[in-house]
């Protein structure tokens, strides 16, 4: 194992004071095309408010809450692997992937509770609840392992916002999986032998159909993690002295425990689609399937690694 490279921070506060720039409109384009900083150009209070946009005069619209939030649900999570090459095609330099292509796909059901307000979840639960689809990889950064999301679904569109800010490519579908309630004519309560399955479909395309029988119950323990989550911000150029921002971060949940932790056989499929690219990174191998009940705290501990021209 390499020695891990530590993020510039010199850099990094380059970086900071140009994505501010960006922001405040602080950067000007000097004859010639040279992008210039515009330090002598005073800059003013907003006077609007917000966690997100919309920003508003009390700031009551923001379609994203402030952070902390905390999660809590239940995961399909399907540990596999894939053509380490192809792997390899979807890790933005420098991350390197897991030399035997590991990847996981994951179908889930989750609770999100903003710190700020918790009784959100009872004034009005549908800004609280949501299903979500995810393919990942797993991968390095100079020898630190962690997970590189290629893709992310949601139905909701606070939760896509959110996603923005961290650099997970989320995209609007309708995800659906397996929920048995703990009382039933005829259903049993979820063990050893019961059957779930989670899928993902966006505008007209089925795009994961994971299935999974539980086995064995095993130790909380056993519930498989992330690590550092890898991820590329990227905002594309929206004018001459408006450019691109595109950076390389890594985040890490706070927090994060399971329970209820089942492994069994599993399988699933990816499917055609004219605006994914799932493909490429179809299981050559099945390791094993997990159902359990997570849960984690998001908040602002995101660094700056690597920024991109």
């Amino acid at each position: 194992m390499t020695e891990e490279k530590k993020p510039d921070s010199k850099a990094n506060r380059r970086q900071f004071l140009h994505g501010a720039a960006v922001a405040t409109g602080g950067l000007a384009i000097a004859p010639g095309g040279a992008l210039q900083a515009a330090t002598d150009k005073p800059t003013q209070k907003l006077n609007l408010k917000g966690y997100s946009i919309p920003l508003t005069p009390e700031g009551k619209a923001s379609l994203v809450t402030p952070t902390p939030h905390h999660y809590g649900g239940q995961f399909i999570f399907v540990d596999y692997r894939a053509d380490v090459k192809e792997v390899a095609r979807f890790l933005p330099v420098p991350l390197e992937p897991e030399p035997t292509g590991r990847a996981f796909v994951i179908v889930n059901e989750l609770f999100s509770i903003p710190e700020e307000n918790p009784d959100l979840v009872y004034t009005n639960p549908e800004r609280t609840h949501y299903t979500e689809g995810v393919v990942a990889v797993r991968c390095s950064y100079h020898g630190t392992p962690g997970s590189y999301i290629t893709a992310i679904w949601v139905p909701k569109d606070w939760s896509m916002a959110f996603g923005q800010f961290f650099g997970w490519p989320k995209k609007i579908a309708d995800i659906h999986l397996t929920r048995v309630p703990p009382l039933h004519p005829t259903l049993k309560p979820l063990g050893v032998g019961s059957r779930v399955r989670g899928i993902v479909a966006r505008e007209g395309y089925r795009l994961v159909d994971v299935s999974l029988t539980l086995r064995r119950q095993e130790e909380d323990s056993a519930a498989p993690s992330f690590g550092w989550l890898y991820s590329v911000r990227y905002f594309p150029e929206m004018g001459p002295t408006v450019p691109a921002i595109k950076q390389l971060i890594r985040n890490r949940v706070q927090n994060p425990r399971a329970i209820n932790v089942y492994s069994g056989d599993a399988e699933f499929s990816f499917g055609e689609s004219d605006n994914e690219e799932l493909l490429p990174l179809k299981p050559v191998e099945i390791i094993k399937g997990y159902f359990y009940n997570p849960s984690w705290t998001t908040t602002h501990t995101a660094e700056l690694l690597e920024t991109y021209e």
